[in-house]
């Protein structure tokens, strides 16, 4: 990591905000935005479970996924469960393991589309602020969507990664919501870390978003 421009820090909170309201909007819990001073040239940052973020510029730390056991994993260090995105082809290759994606409610299979779009939006919505067309390819170099993508395993839809991108792209094109998150990354920029005052940043959820494919 080199120092950590004015510009890169910008860039940053348009990223971390980008999560964040992508995240509201879908119905899911926001604790806290972080992002590191202008001038570092490391940053650190505990999170929940008392583990601690190191080699990023910036943090928005959400509500986990709440999935079966069968697609979580049990982090000792931790002491909790968390969602297993490595093990989803090989459980899902099983006809049990599809019966139980299939078997997912339309309440659960919203929230990892939620999930999915939140995930998406912050890289999208940084590069969206640096003039550049959204960009969010399956097997990329980009952390989240590689992680959106191992999500889409547990839609039955065959294209609900291709949906998700869509519905990430389309989301931010509204100019309320970028408005949205212009507002949450100026305060940000300010702060440096955002947990008090947050959800009153955020917009509303919206009902019954987002939507499924036809094919769920």
């Amino acid at each position: 990591m080199t120092t950590l421009t004015r510009a890169q820090r910008r860039a940053t909170c348009i990223h971390e905000a980008g999560h964040a309201v992508a995240f509201a909007l879908g119905g899911v819990s926001v604790y806290r935005l972080a992002v590191a001073a202008e001038g570092a040239e490391a940053w650190r940052t505990d999170i929940r479970n008392g583990r601690m973020c190191t080699g990023l510029w910036g943090l928005c730390e959400k509500a986990d996924l709440v999935l079966p056991r069968q697609f979580l994993r049990w982090l000792m260090n931790e002491g909790c469960l968390h969602p297993d995105a490595k093990g989803h082809p090989q459980l899902l290759q099983r006809p049990e393991g599809r019966a139980q994606v299939e078997g997912f409610s339309a309440r659960q299979q919203r929230e990892i589309r939620a999930q999915m779009v939140g995930l998406m939006a912050g890289p999208a919505a940084e590069q969206i602020f640096r003039g550049e067309a959204a960009h969010l390819c399956p097997g990329g170099e980009c952390d989240e969507v590689r992680q959106a993508e191992d999500l889409s395993w547990l839609l039955p839809a065959r294209d609900a990664f291709a949906d998700a991108v869509a519905l990430t792209v389309h989301i931010l094109s509204w100019p309320e919501v970028w408005a949205a998150i212009e507002r949450v990354a100026d305060e940000l920029e300010r702060a440096g870390t955002l947990t008090r005052g947050l959800r009153g940043l955020l917009p509303a959820a919206l009902p019954d978003w987002p939507p499924g494919s036809a094919a769920e």
